[in-house]
C-alpha cells in the first residue's frame, strides 16, 4: 500500500525580518530607558571631574560645602541616629532641589547640572581619600561609602528623569502648547508618586550609610 506524501510549501526566508526585532527593541529601550541613561553617563562625568579634579589639582578643602554635601568620617563619637540623620539630610537636600527645580520651567537646564555636581562631590571625596591615605582610602571608599552613594544616585537619577517631564510640561504650557499625553496635573502626580518612592530609596541608603559605619567605618581613623 503506497502511502501519500503532501509537501507544503514553505515560506521564505526573510533576513529583514530577523534584523528588525533587534532593532525595535533597541528603539524602544531607548525610548524607555534613554533619559536614565542619559543621567548615569552625567553623574558618571561628575565623579571621573571631581576625582580627577582632586587628584591633579591638589586636594581640595571638604570642611566646608564638600563636608556638609558628603558624611566625612570623624573622630568625635556619634550616635548611629545622629549618623543617619547626617547621611539622610545630605541626599535629602539633593532631592528637594531636584524638585524644586522640575516645579519651575526653568528647571531644564539645572537638573542635569545638578546630578552633575552630586558626582562631583563623589568624585572629590573619592580623590581625597585616595591621595591623602593611599590604600586605607581607597578600602574605605569601597567598603563604606560606595554602597550607600550607589543607593542614593539610584534616587536620583530615578527621580530626574520625571522631574525633566514635568518641567518641560510646565515650559509647553506657558509657551502656549499641548503638554503632550499628560496634563500638568498628572505630571505633578507623577512627579509627587515617583518622588515618595526616591526618598524610600535615600532612606535605605542611609541605613545602609549607617550599618557600614558602625561595623567598619569605625576601624578607620580619618581627620578633615
Amino acid at each position: 500500500m503506497k502511502s501519500i506524501v503532501i509537501a507544503l510549501p514553505q515560506p521564505p526566508r526573510n533576513t529583514e525580518r530577523e534584523v528588525r526585532p533587534i532593532q525595535e527593541r533597541l528603539a524602544s529601550f531607548f525610548r524607555q530607558y534613554g533619559m536614565m541613561l542619559f543621567f548615569v553617563i552625567v553623574l558618571l562625568s561628575g565623579f571621573v571631574c571631581g576625582a580627577v579634579r582632586s587628584v591633579s589639582g591638589g586636594s581640595p578643602d571638604v570642611s566646608g560645602l564638600h563636608g556638609f554635601l558628603l558624611t566625612l568620617p570623624e573622630k568625635s563619637p556619634k550616635t548611629p541616629v545622629m549618623f543617619f540623620a547626617d547621611s539622610f539630610s545630605v541626599s535629602f537636600v539633593f532631592t528637594a532641589a531636584l524638585c524644586f527645580l522640575a516645579l519651575t520651567p526653568a528647571g531644564l537646564p539645572g537638573i542635569p547640572a545638578l546630578i552633575f555636581f552630586r558626582g562631583y562631590e563623589f568624585g572629590v571625596f573619592s580623590g581625597v581619600l585616595c591621595t591623602a591615605y593611599g590604600f586605607s582610602g581607597l578600602a574605605y571608599f569601597v567598603s563604606v561609602v560606595l554602597a550607600g552613594a550607589f543607593l542614593s544616585s539610584i534616587a536620583l537619577v530615578y527621580l530626574s528623569q520625571y522631574s525633566v517631564g514635568c518641567s518641560f510640561s510646565m515650559l509647553l504650557a506657558i509657551a502656549g502648547h499641548t503638554t503632550g499625553a499628560f496634563t500638568l496635573r498628572e505630571r505633578f502626580k507623577e512627579l509627587l508618586i515617583n518622588g515618595a518612592y526616591a526618598l524610600m530609596i535615600v532612606v535605605f541608603s542611609s541605613l545602609t550609610d549607617t550599618l557600614l559605619y558602625f561595623l567598619i567605618g569605625r576601624l578607620f581613623a580619618f581627620s578633615f
